[in-house]
């Protein structure tokens, strides 16, 4: 080399970069890609990369999904961002997460927004990003104004969050559960429940949304709990397919969340007073989802699999295996039984049962008709159907003991007392002692420690009216 003139030197280092540039390029190429129009999301497109296609790494990435095409759809933006920042993408995205929260606090709600969507482009793939964004939108931000209307849009925008994270990362089932657990708990369980349970099903905003729905959230028109029931079965399928692990509690817990919407759909329409056939129907629905389909999926456990639904027949065969078998037999009963009490699993069973018969849906229907004869100030009217619903509820309780212990049945019980007293003393002058015989007696005097918190649900009740839960 020491005998070559400068220019035949650089002549051989030219040739050995073009040289080097071979296994480079054929190493390195990148895959095949085509942008098309997403079937997902109306008006937005998806990158697709044709498989087995670039080059040896490129197809390696594609096998062992290592690549960010194998998370969902992919933003252009976002890699260009991360290479143009040339190794500043962590001090960038701290930055921006300081403004955003400063920008919250001065109720900069565009800037927000705005400075949201560039954390984004830098970490499309950190699950917390979009987990707490959205949750910040759908429950800080939208506390932060008056009208309930804009409310409602700023739960949305944190639903519609979700889903952009689901898209960009398909694989994570936690994204499916955030957007179905926002769409169930913060539109039908928060204060403005009533409001916002009825802008799901008819949009304030007809400018934006003539036909009544937005097509992003709720494209077929349902209750936002059966809405919620879809993404928690997505979720599951998303941990089936994927086979990855969520990581937001244990395993039986996430997995009885479509049946639990079905359970809270049905708890809402007796809220809202419907104890016709459609609430009845809708608690056969979640009975039959909870035993029959959640009841019989298996859970891995010490022991092997078990599943929570024991029906007769399996019960004696236990019991005749126990003669042979006692401790394998117990231990196995012993593991079902924790896994019950985890989710509240037989709790939940007769609930859905005992609300799904007619005689049930009698006493709440009376209960709930005594109350708006309360606030419609008829108060014979409300004495008289109180005593006959409670007559009722007493009856299925005789009938299903155990559900004496709910908390749900005895705040229902304590509060209709509340109510009926109330009644009598305004027509009578008095209310009856606890040595008169009435319908509940046994658990009006027996959760009378309960008395004085419940009497805040009685009063705001008094004056507004409905149920909060």
């Amino acid at each position: 080399m020491s005998n070559l003139t400068s220019f035949q030197r650089k002549l051989v280092y030219v040739g050995g970069i073009l040289l080097l540039l071979v296994p480079i390029v054929w190493l390195g190429q990148p895959p095949n890609a085509t942008v098309q129009q997403s079937l997902k999301r109306p008006g937005e497109t998806e990158l697709r990369i044709e498989e087995g296609s670039g080059g040896k790494l490129s197809q390696l990435r594609q096998t062992y999904e290592l690549g960010e095409v194998s998370l969902g759809n992919v933003d252009p933006t976002s890699s260009t961002m991360n290479l143009l920042l040339l190794g500043f993408r962590g001090i960038a995205t701290s930055s921006l997460w300081m403004d955003a929260q400063d920008q919250q606090k001065r109720k900069e709600w565009a800037e927000l927004d705005s400075t949201i969507k560039s954390i984004v482009l830098l970490q499309p793939h950190f699950l917390k990003v979009w987990h707490f964004q959205g949750w910040n939108l759908a429950y800080n931000v939208s506390a932060e104004w008056d009208a309930v209307a804009d409310r409602y849009y700023w739960v949305k925008h944190g639903v519609k969050f979700y889903i952009e994270g689901k898209d960009r990362n398909e694989k994570f089932p936690d994204l499916y559960w955030f957007t179905g657990d926002t769409l169930g708990k913060k539109i039908g369980r928060s204060d403005e429940w009533k409001q916002f349970r009825e802008f799901f099903r008819n949009e304030p905003d007809k400018e934006q949304y003539p036909n009544g729905f937005d097509p992003d959230v709720n494209p077929d028109r349902k209750d936002n709990y059966l809405v919620a029931r879809d993404w928690f079965i997505r979720a599951n399928d998303a941990s089936d397919q994927y086979r990855n692990r969520q990581h937001i509690m244990a395993e039986p817990l996430f997995r009885f969340y479509p049946a639990r919407g079905l359970i809270d759909y049905a708890l809402a329409l007796q809220r809202e007073g419907n104890f016709g056939e459609e609430s009845r129907a809708a608690w056969e629905e979640a009975f039959e989802d909870w035993a029959n389909k959640y009841g019989r999926e298996e859970f891995d456990c010490p022991i092997g699999t078990i599943h929570m639904e024991i029906p007769e027949d399996e019960i004696e065969v236990y019991a005749a295996r126990d003669a042979e078998e006692p401790d394998e037999t117990r231990r196995y009963l012993h593991w079902v039984a924790r896994y019950q009490d985890m989710c509240n699993y037989r709790y939940w069973r007769t609930r859905c049962k005992i609300e799904g018969e007619p005689e049930m849906a009698s006493a709440h229907q009376a209960l709930f008709d005594a109350e708006e004869a309360y606030r419609a100030a008829d108060f014979d009217a409300s004495i008289s159907t109180y005593q006959e619903g409670m007559k009722r509820y007493a009856a299925m309780l005789e009938k299903y003991p155990d559900l004496k212990d709910d908390d749900n049945t005895i705040e229902e019980v304590m509060i209709a007392h509340l109510f009926w007293r109330d009644a009598l003393r305004i027509v009578e002058g008095a209310e009856p002692s606890d040595e008169e015989d009435f319908p509940l007696k046994d658990m009006w005097i027996k959760h009378q420690n309960r008395k004085p918190m419940l009497m805040e649900e009685f009063q705001r009740r008094q004056r507004s009216g409905g149920k909060t839960i």
